[in-house]
């Protein structure tokens, strides 16, 4: 297996056209644009940082450095060595999401994340594993307006509002569904 060849690039994505309300198949619309990150891609991250032998968990306060838990419109960044588990239902509505470390969904409970952008950097969000799938409801709003700022990564990444942006992992494993 050849990791990280210039010539290997794959994105999977699956979607269910299933409408839940009703019971119904409907057609349904993605669009999914890439962009290629060239020179230096965003703020220069260590991520040779040990990983932490804790758990932080999202709704505690001495779990952030600042002392508080993050509040509506704020940016958050979950930091390289962290494991942070995220256990609101629902959130505020974060501005700014930036993943370095491991964010997991609590699978204990519903959880609704809300925020403008999502940046999963040199971490992973994690929601559910093969082994343990997610038994709640797990779910992710992305807001903005149509004219809301656009975030620039750096000189070579560009994105609008209401967006997921991955260049390292994101898993999500859920229930099987009764078809």
């Amino acid at each position: 297996m050849v990791y990280n060849a210039t010539e290997i690039r794959e994105t999977h994505f699956i979607l269910s056209p299933k409408n839940q309300s009703n019971n119904t198949y409907e057609e349904q619309h993605v669009r999914l644009t890439g962009h290629r990150c060239v020179g230096q891609c965003g703020e220069k991250i260590n991520e040779n940082v040990a990983k932490e032998d804790r758990v932080r968990y999202w709704n505690v306060s001495d779990d952030w450095p600042s002392g508080e838990v993050p509040k509506e419109g704020e940016d958050v960044h979950i930091e390289p060595g962290w494991s942070m588990v995220f256990n609101l239902n629902p959130s505020p509505v974060y501005k700014l999401i930036r993943v370095n470390g491991n964010l997991t969904f609590e699978n204990s409970t519903d959880t609704h994340l809300k925020c403008k952008h999502l940046f999963v950097r040199a971490g992973e969000l994690n929601i559910g594993t093969p082994e343990y799938p997610m038994e709640k409801n797990a779910r992710l709003t992305l807001y903005g307006e149509r004219n809301a700022e656009t975030i620039v990564y750096d000189n070579a990444i560009e994105a609008g509002n209401k967006l997921i942006a991955n260049v390292n992992k994101i898993r999500m494993y859920g229930k099987p569904r009764g078809w």
